[in-house]
């Protein structure tokens, strides 16, 4: 009597941002999924499912959604967990919900603190993610931007099969993974990747290759870079490649001569980020006074404090870009106005 076949493993996507709407996507062909989403969004995935343009052609994926776990009739094996960092507490109970239920939490919010917040409040069964794949979402198109990137997952504990098979459907689903031991490297790596030409190209309103190519500007962005090196290593941390990036390579570039370091990082920066506004920028433009830079420049002061480490363009861009967030009429005062950020640094 032949076997029956193993069952598929259920996801629920949390959150129907670009990425959270690429994953699922990808992993639909694979994967039960489920899209967890404002009413809105829910009835447009039930109705036209999710456009899906990849770098060999554009396709249409459908799958599930709901906006409430009352919708749900059965728990999910796990959770993509794919908001913003500042909307995990507003997720929190639904996430221990979940997690009561048996599903694996697994976070991919960009900067330091997410997991720490989630143990701390009972949930322990959490893979990190870190997640290099450059995607967007314009007009209800879900659009991989580069060929280059991957997933890179580490359990906060010894999950064992849970996590190999959450590599191996990933992986069928084209979305290449890797496994790294170390949490804490692993979150300030995809830390130093995320504030390169981020609060500077927010706060300006400028794209990050033309910041890059300034050179007063670039000094800037490099000081913030070296104070989250500094950090992490009083923290005994190392930086280490993450999918598409050379990060160790890019650490050593930033420590050559400013001139050279320029010179080497500026073109890569442009053409990594293209037309692309960094997150920051889009927070702001969203008008909500919530944004990540307390979870990427801020996670920085907020680890340096206590070990005596000064960071004073990282202490800058967290104060200015909440400030902007919370006065967006002030936002015209540094737009386009370089000087004025960086009168702002020369005055601490």
């Amino acid at each position: 009597m032949a076997a029956e076949p193993a069952a598929l493993p259920s996801f629920l996507v949390y959150g129907a941002g670009a990425v959270g709407s690429f994953l699922g996507a990808q992993l639909a062909l694979n994967a039960v999924v489920t899209m967890f989403t404002r009413p809105a969004l829910r009835r447009s995935i039930a109705k036209e499912g999710i456009r899906l343009q990849l770098p060999d052609g554009t396709t249409v994926r459908h799958m599930h959604a709901v906006c409430s776990l009352e919708d749900l009739t059965t728990p999910p094996d796990y959770v993509l967990l794919t908001v913003k960092a500042y909307s995990v507490a507003e997720a929190l109970p639904d996430l221990q919900r979940l997690a009561v239920q048996g599903a694996t939490i697994v976070t991919l919010q960009n900067g330091v603190g997410t997991e720490e917040y989630l143990r701390v409040n009972d949930i322990q069964r959490l893979i990190a993610g870190s997640f290099t794949i450059s995607v967007s979402n314009d007009d209800g198109v879900v659009r991989q931007e580069t060929t280059k990137g991957g997933l890179v997952l580490s359990p906060i504990e010894d999950l064992g099969a849970t996590v190999d098979t959450l590599q191996a459907v990933l992986n069928r689903s084209g979305i290449p993974v890797f496994r790294s031991p170390d949490v804490r490297q692993m979150k300030w790596s995809k830390l130093l990747l995320n504030i390169l030409g981020n609060a500077t190209s927010a706060i300006l309103a400028t794209d990050p290759g033309a910041i890059f190519a300034d050179p007063a500007l670039f000094r800037l962005e490099r000081q913030a870079f070296i104070e989250a090196l500094v950090v992490m290593a009083a923290q005994g941390t190392t930086p280490q490649a993450l999918p598409g990036f050379n990060l160790p390579l890019i650490c050593q570039a930033m420590r050559l001569p400013e001139w050279i370091s320029r010179r080497l990082i500026a073109p890569r920066i442009a053409k990594g980020r293209g037309d692309k506004r960094p997150s920051l920028w889009l927070d702001l433009d969203s008008g909500r006074r919530q944004t990540e830079i307390d979870w990427l420049n801020g996670a920085v002061v907020r680890a340096a404090e206590p070990l005596g480490i000064p960071t004073p363009v990282n202490r800058t861009l967290t104060r200015l870009v909440t400030e902007l967030a919370n006065d967006p009429t002030r936002r015209a005062e540094y737009a386009g106005h370089p000087k004025a950020l960086l009168r702002a640094i020369e005055g601490l």
